[in-house]
């Protein structure tokens, strides 16, 4: 009995995307401004660790500190991160944005 063989397909091809705006989940690359807002909080928040090592025994209480201050360093850098990203967006509308 003669098999048949199974030729591949050559791929179709795709059209280009159209143009999205923004999306919460696109890598965002900080202007000169934000760099600077980030490294200002940066520098607060390290301020605000030599602080808490410098005074505070070790224990629960202490290790919940440094949990929360790396939270709220977290929450400061997705606030930077979505001016970037709302200010891309309204380039985009305005018709600015490099394409």
């Amino acid at each position: 009995m003669a098999t048949k063989k199974k030729t591949a397909k050559a791929p179709a091809a795709e059209a280009p995307a159209p143009e999205r705006s923004p999306s919460r989940f696109d890598y965002v690359r900080y202007d000169e401004k934000a760099v600077e807002k980030q490294a200002k909080l940066k520098a607060a928040f390290e301020s605000i660790d030599h602080l808490v090592e410098t005074t505070l025994d070790n224990g629960r209480a202490k290790a919940l500190v440094y949990t929360k201050l790396e939270e709220a360093y977290m929450w400061a850098g997705k606030a930077i991160r979505d001016e970037q990203v709302a200010d891309r967006a309204a380039e985009l509308e305005e018709g600015r944005g490099d394409t």
